[in-house]
């Protein structure tokens, strides 16, 4: 398990990263900067650390979206729904501002003006005038009002956590929110279900006569299986459309607060328990004709092919058709270059219930084709 870096050893590996990068820019201005002593302790620090880390770590920068959908303007059918009375205009973040920083093509501009902010958000005036002349800060200072920077303890945080993700790729991540503390698990859409507890972000009940609101999404699902004793697989084409446009617009919407409560400073660790899927427990060889299928999604096709299944495409005025259902989001994406969630209502609720029924053979019929392991041992026993 990978433990979450001290705030002392973060703040340590900040100040190594500029004493690097002012030893090789202007050496004469270490002394200015810091003490004799704690030059020496950096200079150590500096040897363990990558000439370029400070450069590389702004070239691969990027706020974490979690994979939030994009507002979709096809998507009317909240059209006509009342709009909160007070609804949050503002986000943690400026996609525009922190866009404008990801366009700056000069890679020194780049790691020149987090410094500079770095510094000024220390309120230490005196690095600034070391460090930059009069035009350079003023340049510097217009652009900070109108850039989203990031600091340098975040993008050190990420860097880190990209880095511990490849050996870690079977643990769950763990974070913890910056305002209640509580530690999240990053499974599912755990971080997205507790943002809903502390922000409000309406999400208004479709079912006719019902003018009811909740706070999120997921509240909003549970009052209507509880109050309306409905779920997804019987509601009818224009309810399912209205439950996913709900579901992406409280996704969408969310994900503005992800770096408020989860940025990636919050890490805390990896879980000790592997994730579990039980796809990997199957017998990879097909017991129907002895072909060898390592992957799991891949076996689903190979069952549908020894069943053959076939579904026409959903989409109106199109009339192939696909040796199985799960083909239909890549058909989507490579013929009609178009997503799932561009899809028009009854499309939507054709490829909703094709894909219920799909699953449903699949869980029935794929332990005939490839067993789960556990099970062909007790068989041989």
């Amino acid at each position: 398990m990978a433990p979450r870096p001290s705030s002392s050893s973060t703040r340590d590996t900040v100040d190594a990263l500029i004493y690097g990068h002012i030893k090789r820019k202007n050496p004469c201005l270490l002394l200015e900067m810091f003490s004799m002593e704690k030059c020496r302790a950096l200079e150590s620090n500096d040897h363990n650390l990558k000439p370029d880390l400070l450069k590389t770590m702004w070239k691969n920068y990027r706020i974490q979206k979690r994979n939030a959908p994009k507002p979709n303007p096809k998507l009317d059918a909240t059209k006509n729904l009342p709009e909160p009375k007070e609804e949050r205009k503002e986000s943690w973040k400026t996609d525009w501002m922190h866009g404008r920083f990801c366009r700056l093509k000069d890679p020194t501009k780049r790691v020149d003006l987090a410094i500079f902010h770095h510094f000024k958000a220390k309120l230490d005036f005196k690095a600034l005038e070391e460090l930059f002349d009069e035009d350079t800060s003023k340049e510097y200072e217009k652009l900070v009002e109108k850039i989203d920077v990031p600091r340098i303890e975040r993008m050190l945080a990420l860097h880190l956590l990209e880095a511990l993700k490849p050996e870690n790729r079977k643990h769950v991540m763990i974070f913890k929110c910056r305002l209640c503390k509580k530690d999240i698990k990053e499974t599912g859409k755990a971080l997205e279900r507790h943002i809903g507890v502390h922000e409000d972000i309406p999400s208004y009940c479709f079912i006719e006569e019902c003018d009811k609101h909740f706070r999120s999404y997921m509240a909003l699902n549970v009052h209507i299986i509880r109050d309306h004793d409905l779920r997804a697989p019987e509601m009818n084409s224009t309810q399912y459309y209205r439950l996913q446009v709900a579901k992406m617009e409280y996704s969408r919407k969310a994900s503005d607060f992800s770096d408020r409560y989860f940025p990636p400073e919050s890490f805390v660790r990896f879980d000790d328990r592997k994730k579990k899927d039980v796809q990997k427990l199957e017998d990879p060889t097909c017991h129907e004709c002895g072909e060898f299928i390592r992957d799991p999604r891949s076996r689903r096709s190979h069952v549908a092919t020894h069943l053959g299944l076939t579904a026409k495409c959903v989409v109106e005025d199109c009339d192939s058709v696909l040796s199985h259902a799960s083909l239909q989001t890549s058909h989507l994406t490579n013929v009609h270059k178009r997503k799932v969630n561009s899809l028009s209502e009854k499309e939507l609720y054709a490829h909703k219930k094709r894909k219920v029924e799909f699953n449903k053979q699949m869980k029935e019929e794929v332990p005939k084709f490839f067993p789960i392991r556990t099970a062909l041992k007790e068989e041989s026993d």
